[in-house]
């Protein structure tokens, strides 16, 4: 019986399937196989960096137009300009506007991503409420979580009207990178949590964004650390940015996962006063300046062929277990290895002088108008690098620790003034006194930080405070009185009538 089968016209009897099969089979060994290291110098690896955060910043700087452009032309259909709407057209022209502000918020980080390699040229770091924050991340990540039914808790000492030391646009811009990528990798009608939890010393305050995800394997942790591509899309650049984010908060972004658990993505912020902030900082300087270590990477599990001994009995009856002579069938036992943690920092960042550090303070003059003053608070925060540091004692002084020595702290000095010459000429500023740490030791560095630093913030604080003068139309926290009382007057009325009595 002759087959209506045609002969295959492809060579040496190759079947397309069974091409394709060959072809999935190599495909396969070659991701099972380990990647050839890549020999790269340092100098190479920072100009490919360069090169990367260089084309992320330009490209989102394209971006700007036309997403303004599509937000503002929803926001005119939405507010009625080209027709009246029903409710439901109007929620979801609301909905597609908040999704155009959130993408207009990380085109705004892609832009600022090189900024952040330098410096800290955005930043303005203030006391700000936990609670604060906590209001602004939920509204901005509303649009993210209801369309998944994502339930999002938050877990910490909120209500409590507790202040970190922190950037409140930055922090929120963090958590919510991080609560996104929970979101996405979180199934629907699942959890997503926000913790900010107490350090047992009172002077950081812990924060993690958990989810329930697939976990992150360790092999792909290890490639994340090492600052390449996963095998997986993780993070991305959401993560790049978050890791400087972090960074100008003084910490460390760490990512701790488990597969088939879920992943905990956790940094910290100052609290506790300026003892706290100079704290963190002297931490953050000193394990920027420490050699970096990188831990060998493990399997998610390990697997035994375990075989069980049988006993034998002898001619005697008695057990003999000392040399096997017949062995059962193995099994095989799984044992999870626990979940693994990196800790990623700014790339390619360490101090100039990590052994030294010049203190010094600077202050404007009182006739010097409180726009002149923010604009000089910008400047000096774009002129820090991101191994300095400069803390506002009072409306009109500041403290600040350069990445200097008695050589070259003068120069910075310099650089500063030089700097408001040219973009703030009628502002006139002095300088304080200085003084330089040095240690070899780096606990002895961190420490003899701490005091000296904090006593100058202390000092400073107190000296500007018992100079400030009382505005009679402001109440004792500043703000302006809004509602007339007559308490002050009956006071005064009553002492009025004691000394018409004692003259009298």
């Amino acid at each position: 019986m002759s087959s209506n089968i045609p002969m295959s016209s492809h060579p040496m009897g190759s079947h397309p399937i069974a091409t394709a099969t060959q072809t999935v089979q190599r495909q396969a060994r070659r991701q099972s196989e380990p990647a050839e290291p890549t020999h790269l110098s340092e100098l190479d690896q920072s100009e490919a960096f360069e090169t990367l955060t260089r084309l992320i910043s330009e490209t989102a700087h394209d971006l700007r137009a036309p997403l303004t452009t599509i937000r503002e032309a929803v926001r005119l259909v939405r507010d009625g300009d080209l027709g009246r709407l029903s409710k439901s057209q109007q929620e979801c022209l609301t909905a597609a506007i908040d999704q155009c502000n959130c993408a207009g918020q990380m085109v705004e980080e892609m832009v600022q991503s090189r900024r952040f390699e330098t410096g800290f040229g955005n930043v303005r770091r203030t006391w700000v409420s936990i609670d604060e924050i906590r209001e602004q991340v939920e509204s901005t990540l509303q649009p993210w979580a209801l369309p998944r039914n994502i339930n999002l808790l938050w877990d910490g000492a909120f209500g409590e009207d507790v202040l970190i030391y922190a950037d409140p646009a930055l922090l929120r811009r963090l958590l919510v990178n991080l609560a996104n990528n929970a979101i996405r990798v979180t199934s629907p009608q699942q959890a997503v949590m926000i913790r900010a939890q107490r350090h047992f010393n009172s002077q950081m305050m812990n924060w993690s964004v958990v989810d329930q995800g697939r976990g992150i394997t360790p092999h792909d942790l290890e490639l994340i650390s090492a600052g390449k591509a996963p095998t997986q899309s993780i993070g991305g650049l959401g993560l790049l940015i978050s890791r400087q984010l972090a960074a100008a908060h003084f910490s460390k972004l760490r990512i701790e996962s488990r597969v088939g658990t879920g992943t905990a993505t956790s940094f910290h912020t100052p609290m506790g006063g300026p003892a706290g902030v100079v704290a963190n900082f002297a931490l953050w300087r000193t394990q920027l300046a420490q050699p970096k270590s990188v831990s060998a990477a493990e399997p998610d599990e390990m697997v035994y062929e375990v075989a069980p001994i049988q006993p034998q009995t002898s001619n005697r009856g008695s057990k003999r277990t000392s040399r096997p002579e017949s062995i059962a069938a193995p099994r095989r036992v799984r044992i999870d290895v626990p979940s693994q943690a990196v800790d990623l920092g700014v790339a390619n960042v360490a101090p100039i002088f990590p052994h030294h550090l010049y203190l010094t303070s600077i202050e404007v003059g009182a006739a010097v108008a409180n726009t002149a003053i923010s604009d000089f608070d910008y400047l000096l925060q774009r002129s820090m690098r991101v191994t300095e540091m400069a803390y506002r004692t009072s409306q009109r002084s500041w403290v600040i620790a350069f990445d200097a020595d008695s050589t070259t702290g003068p120069s910075r000095r310099h650089e500063i003034e030089r700097t408001v010459q040219m973009e703030l000429e009628s502002l006139r500023i002095r300088w304080g006194n200085e003084s330089v740490i040095g240690s070899v030791l780096s606990e002895e560095f961190a420490t003899k930080l701490s005091s000296m630093m904090t006593d100058m913030i202390v000092r400073q604080s107190l000296f500007h405070a018992q100079q400030s003068f009382s505005d009679p139309n402001t109440d004792f926290d500043g703000r302006p009185v809004e509602i007339e009382s007559t308490i002050p007057a009956s006071r005064l009325d009553r002492e009025l009538s004691n000394l018409r009595g004692r003259w009298q």
